[in-house]
């Protein structure tokens, strides 16, 4: 329990700001918290500024009003838009600065969020009649909620419950009491468990001098429900004018298609033409490959037209070449499907015949290679000459065949060609220029192994996540074997991958052949990729053609992601599915943005001033519905807001016309009381540390770099079969929402 004196319970008269400057940037007072750590993150990921007051540090500067203002002798000029704190009155703040603060927020109209509470009195509320676990509590957003900021969602979440062993999140439900002078708006409610009664979980404080936003129930940053509800408290504390970009990125990529992918041998338990021993598992067998048919095709144009998502078609024109001879037919069926609907389907180059394009290999064993080096003992790299013709050659066949890849993206088999572990620490020196002399400038790369974006020569890397929805996988059945041999233990019949990488793989119970892909790993499945879209993350997700034809496996993981989410998610807030080019067009200006330092923002008298220094720069906006600039509107608008990239040229300054916010006073100064804490309780349940869940989501975990677990060392599609990083650690089944 904090207690605020009696001296500070005394009213103080503060004078409203008459037309402020409120520079656009959150203050964010954190104790360690996981719940402050949530809010920093979400607030990165929306690219809204925001500045950490660390109440640890031992020199940290005094909150105060030095602190919290700027001298100006325009206006009176606020540094901070809204403040997000811990609590109502955490530990670390001396009771000197938290009535600073109070008046400071009383005086500029900022709100503040406190992450976690005890709602009491001091809140405006009656004592908790629930306090305990609020895990898979189905939660109400209420009308005054989409009134101010929430306006993307339907109307109702549900909290995470994705271990029925562990609680995720702990709680307390209150109801409003009737306390003169203060209003209390509810956000989001849930029913009080044995009653019928709504009870608040988040809700808006107004005491006629401030407003604080308090949550009752705690979350982390890898929770579905914070990344779903913490965008509408950013909207509502910044009222809705910040800078920064909120959007739901999500996109497929289905590799290898005209190719056939060799398949899972459950009885070996190893790959047909790769691990398997040839002369016990021979690769020439019926049912030893998988690829797709024309029927496939159809279905993949009629799935996309019904879910409004695209599954990009990575091309190797080898594939059809090969059927041909082998079939001894004149035409591919498959190409003529495509070709047939060319312009429904989005194409990307996987060069003409899927090589390793990174060092010649030498095979050293089943599945393994090591890169082969000339008598100095230097590397003998592919030549530039053969990356070029394999880009060029796969272009020639897509002209002449009707299809129209995205000129400028390249996928290399396996992404090969790029650095790799632990045969090749560093590229294909002739990778980079071969990319430039063809005009690549996006290049994919396997996000597992490298997360963030960086160059190739003139070209850009686009990170994919992999999808644990196996390359040579193309049945339920299949898919479970080869998940049980990776994920269970070896008394269990498993490899015991799981056993020897405790630190990056958890083991389960063997799973059902018959139940186990739609029971668990399609619930799985669509959950780590949910946490990918949540969190505004446009790195694409990769998967391969024999995972869209028998069984279709792809399709029951996609139909779930995109069900939970417009369920949740209003029709002003759609997925975004961007090419490989825009994904990595995305990636580089939130890149950009993150490090941007030269900029400052400010909103005064219903205009929005951008002024950049340097070089200039490219400001992301998020802006009422409405704003203009020099009387043009903004680009775009997602979740009812006018969004978009400005440029602004270094030294000078674009105003936007926003409308009036209420920001500072309106009229003459006007004397308001600010009612003060005389008691501010803090919560008494678990900590968040305590109840965080184990990574139900893992949204920004950095992937584990180095040898494959989920293949032997070297194997030829180690990189298209290495365990998913955003694997939860939990061994339980895990079931989605």
């Amino acid at each position: 329990m904090v207690a605020v004196s009696a001296a500070a319970v005394e009213s103080a008269a503060v004078d409203k700001a008459v037309d402020p400057k409120v520079d656009l940037k959150v203050l964010v007072v954190s104790d360690g918290s996981d719940m402050v750590a949530a809010y920093a993150d979400r607030l990165t990921r929306e690219g809204i500024p925001f500045e950490v007051l660390d109440l640890l540090a031992a020199d940290r500067p005094a909150l105060d009003d030095a602190y919290l203002t700027t001298p100006d002798a325009e206006a009176p000029h606020a540094r901070f838009q809204g403040v997000i704190m811990p609590t109502s009155a955490p530990a670390g703040l001396s009771q000197a600065e938290l009535t600073a603060l109070h008046e400071f927020e009383a005086r500029f109209g900022v709100r503040q969020i406190s992450a976690y509470v005890w709602p009491s009195a001091e809140h405006g509320m009656n004592t908790p009649t629930y306090s305990g676990p609020v895990d898979g509590m189905s939660t109400t957003v209420s009308s005054a909620a989409k009134q101010s900021g929430f306006g993307y969602l339907k109307g109702t979440v549900k909290l995470d419950d994705f271990d029925s062993a562990v609680t995720e999140s702990y709680g307390y439900l209150a109801t409003p009491a009737s306390t003169a002078g203060t209003t209390v708006t509810p956000l989001v409610t849930a029913v009080v468990p044995g009653s019928s009664t709504q009870g608040v979980l988040s809700g808006v404080m107004d005491d006629g001098a401030r407003e604080e936003l308090f949550n009752s129930y705690a979350s982390n940053r890898y929770q579905q429900h914070f990344n779903v509800l913490a965008h509408g408290q950013l909207e509502w504390l910044t009222r809705g004018v910040h800078l920064g970009e909120y959007a739901n990125w999500f996109s497929v990529h289905s590799d290898d298609v005209l190719m056939a992918d060799a398949l899972w041998n459950p009885e070996g338990n190893c790959t047909y033409g790769d691990d398997c021993d040839e002369s016990l598992y021979p690769s020439t067998g019926p049912g030893t490959t998988a690829r797709m048919t024309a029927k496939d095709v159809t279905f993949q144009k009629s799935w996309e037209a019904k879910w409004g998502l695209h599954v990009d078609v990575t091309y190797n024109g080898a594939g059809t070449a090969e059927y041909l001879e082998e079939q001894k037919r004149k035409s591919d069926p498959v190409l003529e499907a495509y070709r047939s609907s060319a312009s429904v389907f989005r194409f990307i180059n996987h060069t003409y015949s899927h090589p390793h394009l990174g060092c010649e290999q030498l095979t050293t064993g089943l599945g393994t290679w090591e890169c082969a080096r000339d008598e100095s003992g230097n590397v003998r790299y592919v030549p530039q000459a053969a990356i070029v013709e394999e880009i060029e050659q796969n272009r020639v066949f897509a002209s002449a065949n009707g299809l129209k890849p995205e000129p400028t993206a390249l996928v290399t088999g396996e992404h090969s060609g790029l650095r790799s572990l632990p045969q090749m620490p560093e590229d294909n020196p002739n990778l980079a220029p071969a990319l430039a002399a063809t005009g690549v400038e996006w290049v994919a790369s396997d996000a597992s192994r490298e997360k963030e974006q960086r160059s190739v020569g003139s070209a850009l890397t686009v990170p994919r996540y992999p999808m644990n929805i196996y390359y040579n996988t193309a049945t339920r059945e299949q898919a479970v074997d080869e998940y049980n041999w990776v994920y269970t233990a070896r008394s269990d019949g498993g490899s015991g991958i799981c056993e020897d990488n405790p630190a990056t793989t958890s083991c389960i119970e063997p799973l059902s052949t018959s139940t186990g892909f739609q029971d668990y790993i399609v619930p799985l499945e669509a959950r780590i990729a949910t946490g990918h879209l949540l969190g505004i993350d446009p790195r694409p997700h990769y998967v391969h053609q024999s995972n869209q034809t028998q069984h279709r496996i792809i399709y029951p993981v996609l139909e779930r992601l995109l069900t939970g989410y417009r369920g949740v998610f209003a029709d002003n807030t759609p997925v975004v599915n961007p090419t490989m080019t825009e994904a990595g067009a995305e990636l580089l200006e939130q890149t950009q943005w993150k490090t941007e330092d030269d900029v400052t923002a400010y909103y005064r008298q219903g205009q929005v001033h951008l002024s950049a220094g340097g070089d200039g720069a490219t400001i992301p906006v998020s802006m009422p519905d409405g704003t203009t600039a020099a009387g043009t509107a903004l680009p775009e608008s997602y979740a009812g807001k006018d969004t978009g990239e400005l440029t602004v040229a270094a030294g000078s300054t674009r105003i936007l016309e926003v409308g009036p916010i209420a920001w500072g006073a309106e009229a003459p100064a006007a004397v308001q009381e600010l009612r003060m804490f005389s008691e501010v309780s803090v919560p008494t349940g678990p900590s968040t540390t305590e109840i965080a869940p184990q990574e139900p989501l893992a949204l920004v975990e950095e992937p584990v770099v180095g040898a494959d677990p989920l293949a032997k060392p070297g194997s030829a599609k180690a990189g298209e079969r290495r365990a998913n990083p955003d694997q939860p650690a939990a061994a339980q089944p895990v079931g989605g929402n």
